[in-house]
């Protein structure tokens, strides 16, 4: 008689995680500070570029009745193209310092750039700066489009940029909260139904999202199309749908805005093809964001991506 099989080994998991996903890495990252990105979200700009990388997407309302990405990644490194990078106002920066992030950006308003001195924050310029790696330039196919539109970035230059600067790549203590935690079934948590989901901004601008129950992803639309990364050329997911509601209001002559995003506001989590009402918390600009379940205990978020859209108190999100 033959001799049985020997049973197949079973694969050895990944030993650490990505902090801003959940999901099993098989390096420790932890020490090591993201990267927040300012991408371009005007019609114009589109598609976009890199993001289907970013672990976390922001997507805030700017002036004019437009919105922006503050995209975190772990790595840029192997990114060939980012973008189109477009300018910082501080309500983005602040987010960024929430997670110890190297910012990068095209330009911004005099508050940002005000901010981003008095702070000392380490930031890569692709409009006021220089640098021998020339991690910017700009795709001659979209410079008819506006060259405001055609920015973008090399992950591996910028890379170079951040060392040319001499930033520190890894958080001062080793570590860094960021706030989150994750569970293998987040959607356990929520109690309606979300095949649908949708984030009004104002009049001019939303994002929705259609949940894929095979793979458990939303996949995004904006602009009555699918939101798509160029370097993949396919529609952008997430796992986790978070949409927080804060005050927001316009402080200028150019109408640009003053957006709050520390204190706390409520808002909702989207999971699973389910969805929870939650409180969001935010100590100073310097801590991250906490999220809190209805009867207080913290939320989980599901293994891997996450979209975070912040809307003023006067406009709504549609979930059904």
């Amino acid at each position: 008689a033959s001799a049985a099989p020997e049973p197949s080994p079973s694969p050895t998991p990944a030993p650490f995680t990505n902090p801003l996903t959940g999901e099993a890495v098989e390096e420790d990252i932890s020490m090591f500070r993201p990267f927040g990105v300012m991408i371009n979200n005007l019609p114009p700009s589109l598609p976009q570029r890199g993001i289907s990388n970013a672990e976390i997407l922001y997507e805030i309302p700017a002036e004019g009745g437009v919105t922006r990405m503050l995209a975190l990644f772990t790595d840029i490194s192997d990114i060939e193209s980012i973008g189109t990078v477009r300018s910082i106002r501080p309500y983005y920066a602040q987010i960024a310092f929430g997670y110890d992030a190297i910012i990068i950006h095209a330009g911004g308003s005099e508050a940002a750039y005000s901010l981003l001195r008095s702070t000392g924050w380490d930031h890569i310029d692709g409009v006021r700066e220089t640098y021998a790696a020339a991690p910017f330039a700009r795709d001659p196919d979209r410079i008819h489009n506006g060259l405001e539109h055609s920015l973008f970035a090399d992950g591996a230059k910028l890379m170079e940029a951040i060392d040319e600067k001499g930033f520190e790549l890894e958080h001062e203590d080793g570590e860094f909260d960021y706030g989150l935690s994750f569970a293998e079934d987040a959607s356990a948590q929520c109690t309606d139904e979300a095949e649908f989901a949708k984030i009004t901004f104002n009049s001019y601008k939303s994002m929705s999202f259609d949940y894929n129950a095979e793979d458990g992803l939303y996949y995004a639309n904006q602009y009555d199309g699918e939101y798509i990364d160029e370097n993949t050329g396919e529609q952008v997911s997430y796992t986790n749908l978070l949409f927080l509601h804060t005050d927001i209001k316009v402080i200028d002559g150019y109408g640009r805005l003053e957006v709050r995003t520390t204190g706390e506001g409520d808002g909702y989590f989207v999971n699973g093809g389910k969805y929870t009402e939650i409180r969001w918390e935010r100590a100073d600009e310097y801590s991250p964001f906490h999220y809190y379940l209805p009867d207080g205990s913290e939320l989980s978020l599901g293994v891997g991506h996450s979209y975070v859209g912040i809307m003023g108190d006067d406009y709504a999100a549609g979930i059904s």
